[in-house]
């Protein structure tokens, strides 16, 4: 589906920022061969000026004041059955037990911030019409947790030549009765550009060509195949000629 393809997403801690989804549009061959699209987004993401620590340039931590150091305080509570006291993660420090002495101007401290940020987002060779990637991380940060996740679906419209079947592509070539016969080289597109095509004599409706290395990319330097299937286009009409032609055939056992 990109930095981290369908990555796996971070796990172990609680505090994570809110999961994004977009879509991206691409075409037929930057699905067959792969493609990276810059997107924009504007999102909560880590404050570049203290690098998500909230703290000034220059400045350090100090103990927290609220809860002593200790990530966690004692709050007391009155019901009808008496007083309750529950312990409670500290919101001045959020459970560090440490805040910045000095706190960082462009994030107040929070090491958030909302701004445009530019994501190459990477798309592999063969990714399917509506597959879904997921990029770990690149979702909305969170103040003293981790960011969320990124969820990329992509959308690739139909091709008016080709078609995809697994690694192989498929299309269609359509050659008139006596090239059936007797057989034509033909000048055939492919993603890669133009190449000449035998089609031997004798081929008949339906018959499927093969050629080798032109399909989808699968890796380690392989590649699927071009499948072309044949369709011998039929005369609706003859002439009296093209008659006695076939007429000439048939008494010789064709």
């Amino acid at each position: 589906i990109f930095g981290d393809v369908f990555g796996g997403r971070s796990r172990g801690r609680t505090k994570r920022g809110a999961d994004i989804s977009v879509d991206i549009r691409i075409s037929f061959e930057e699905s067959i061969f792969g493609v990276e699209k810059d997107i924009t987004l504007t999102k909560a993401s880590t404050c570049i000026t203290c690098d998500g620590s909230g703290v000034a340039p220059g400045s350090g931590l100090e103990t927290c004041k609220k809860c002593g150091g200790k990530g966690r305080y004692n709050a007391t509570r009155r019901s009808f059955m008496g007083m309750f006291s529950t312990a409670r993660v500290c919101d001045e420090c959020h459970g560090s037990g440490q805040v910045p002495h000095q706190k960082c101007e462009t994030c107040r401290g929070s090491a958030v911030v909302y701004r445009k940020q530019e994501i190459t987002v990477k798309i592999p060779a063969g990714v399917e019409d509506g597959e879904m990637g997921r990029l770990s991380g690149m979702g909305e940060a969170i103040p003293h947790g981790i960011p969320g996740d990124l969820y990329v679906r992509i959308h690739v419209p139909p091709h008016p030549i080709f078609k995809k079947e697994g690694i192989n592509l498929v299309t269609e070539l359509r050659i008139k009765l006596t090239s059936a016969i007797t057989g034509i080289e033909h000048t055939l597109k492919t993603l890669d550009g133009d190449i000449v095509l035998r089609v031997p004599e004798g081929t008949n409706n339906g018959d499927v060509l093969r050629v080798r290395g032109k399909g989808v990319p699968a890796g380690h330097g392989r590649r699927g195949d071009l499948l072309v299937k044949i369709t011998v286009e039929m005369p609706k009409k003859l002439s009296r000629n093209a008659k006695k032609a076939i007429d000439d055939l048939r008494s010789e056992g064709l």
